[in-house]
């Protein structure tokens, strides 16, 4: 089998399709005010959605080019890597980066191993993330599989839709083939996933929104290990738990 083809099966069913997954997971998650789980899932939806990218781009998920140190969930090293992409520029604004960076240093905080903290924007900068580098989450070719001759202008049709003016004012009626989330808002409204994803959603749903309004929330959280207890061996208490 063709190289890219083996990769842009792995891309969209296991990077891409869990991606939408923990993206769901997260919004249902901050919806029942719970922190860590939602920080978790998001940072999760954010590592998937990057490694899918490299992956459609015939570029390695795992390590980043010449090195042989793992991106693990390093943030900042899988954007990085993704803009050595030449064919298309991600048009992150200086939120969504900001974003990225908290999420590098909140999401993998599980075990509180430091002060835990979100503020009530968190899910509106989730849903705007995931929606600017979704669109980049999918196969651009410039010919067919299994053929040697380019098709003129096919790769920059594909990059062109991604960045239309269009889709960013009416952000619903962007999709990719094959996508989860896509077929998830198709189901019936009961359908509690689908209930979850386009709940306060200005981003994906059957309609165009242009307000929404919900509960929202901030909390923060100090361990054990950064709270002023004086006279505690540390060192002594890593035997019983990594801090």
């Amino acid at each position: 089998m063709e190289l890219q083809l083996i990769l842009n099966t792995f891309a969209s069913d296991v990077f891409r399709k869990q991606a939408d997954c923990d993206y769901i997971a997260a919004r249902a998650n901050f919806r029942m005010h719970l922190r860590q789980q939602f920080l978790w899932s998001a940072q999760q939806a954010i590592e998937k959605y990057l490694k899918a990218i490299l992956l459609f781009n015939g570029k390695s998920a795992r390590y980043p080019v010449g090195k042989r140190k793992e991106f693990g969930h390093d943030l900042d090293m899988l954007l990085a890597e993704v803009r050595t992409i030449s064919i298309f520029t991600l048009d992150l604004e200086p939120s969504h980066e900001k974003f990225l960076k908290y999420l590098s240093q909140q999401g993998p905080n599980r075990y509180l191993g430091t002060t835990a903290y979100n503020t009530g924007e968190v899910l509106r900068q989730l849903d705007s993330t995931v929606w600017q580098l979704r669109r980049f989450c999918q196969y651009m070719p410039d010919r067919g599989l299994g053929s040697s001759a380019r098709v003129p202008g096919l790769l920059e049709a594909h990059v062109k839709a991604a960045l239309s003016p269009h889709h960013k004012e009416q952000p619903q009626s962007f999709s990719v083939f094959g996508g989860e989330l896509e077929s998830i808002v198709k189901r019936p409204s009961s359908n509690p996933a689908r209930r979850a994803l386009v709940w306060a959603n200005l981003y994906y749903g059957s309609r165009r929104r242009v307000r929404v309004t919900y509960r929202t929330f901030s909390s923060s959280e100090v361990p054990p290990n950064e709270r002023n207890w004086h006279g505690v061996d540390w060192k002594f208490i890593e035997q019983y738990v990594k801090l």
